[in-house]
């Protein structure tokens, strides 16, 4: 079995590694300090994200649950009076990924190309769950839910740096 911890410590070890190469090889290039934290910060957040949507892969059969049909479990949860902490998690998973994609590249400064990026990221997760569900082992669901509340935070995301764009500026479109 490859387990959570197992896949941040050599995720993180690997990063710590990539740190100090870029360092010693762009230590006299012009990029900001500031710049290099937050891609170092995105690519952790990246780890976390992996971490918590892929692993643990288990290496045994287990049988694959598909949820194909948009609303279901959020409609049957407000039905019930109970909304599950996992919709909560996933309207937050992504959302960090809205603010780290207009900060760290100009050019996904929009709405639609968050929007876009969001959805692949999370269509990805949710397709490598379910290879990985049919064919090594995973105890992880499908669901096509998921994939709206995921793209819903990254939208969330990106209207916060909008806010702090607005709030701090000029000083801040320097970024």
């Amino acid at each position: 079995m490859i387990d959570q911890q197992l896949f941040h410590t050599y995720a993180t070890i690997f990063l710590i590694l990539y740190v100090i190469f870029d360092q010693i090889r762009n230590r006299k290039k012009e990029r900001s300090l500031f710049k290099r934290f937050v891609f170092y910060s995105f690519i952790y957040y990246m780890i976390h994200v992996i971490k918590l949507t892929l692993f643990p892969i288990m290496f045994t059969p287990y049988t694959v649950s598909v949820q194909l049909v948009p609303f279901y479990f959020i409609i049957d949860s407000f039905n019930s009076g109970y909304l599950p902490r996992a919709y909560l998690e996933n309207l937050i998973l992504l959302l960090p990924l809205g603010l780290y994609l207009p900060l760290l590249y100009q050019r996904l400064r929009n709405l639609k190309c968050t929007i876009f990026v969001a959805f692949f990221t999370s269509s990805s997760i949710e397709i490598i769950q379910l290879i990985t569900g049919l064919t090594i082992g995973s105890h992880r669901v499908f669901n096509v839910d998921d994939i709206m509340l995921n793209t819903s935070g990254a939208i969330v995301g990106y209207y916060i740096f909008n806010i702090v764009m607005v709030i701090f500026g000029k000083s801040a479109s320097r970024v």
